[in-house]
């Protein structure tokens, strides 16, 4: 099981330093009005779901975990 753990967390690191590496990539080649409005939809978002109630977050995990499991 630890290994299991370890193999995990390295390929999820691994995972989010590529992910790093190719939106670092995107800035660089990429005009600033194009990556700034894609990240200001990420953050957007995220401060959306932030702003939820407990209620309103496990609603939505639930209609999520329903749309999946069909």
């Amino acid at each position: 099981m630890a290994q299991d753990w370890k193999k995990f967390l390295d390929d999820n690191q691994k995972e989010r330093m590529a992910f790093i590496d190719k939106w670092a990539e995107y800035a660089l080649t990429h005009d600033d009005k194009d990556w700034s409005a894609q990240q200001n939809l990420i953050i957007n978002s995220a401060l959306r779901s932030c702003s939820l109630t407990k209620e309103q977050f496990l609603e939505m995990k639930k209609i999520r975990r329903l749309s999946l499991s069909s």
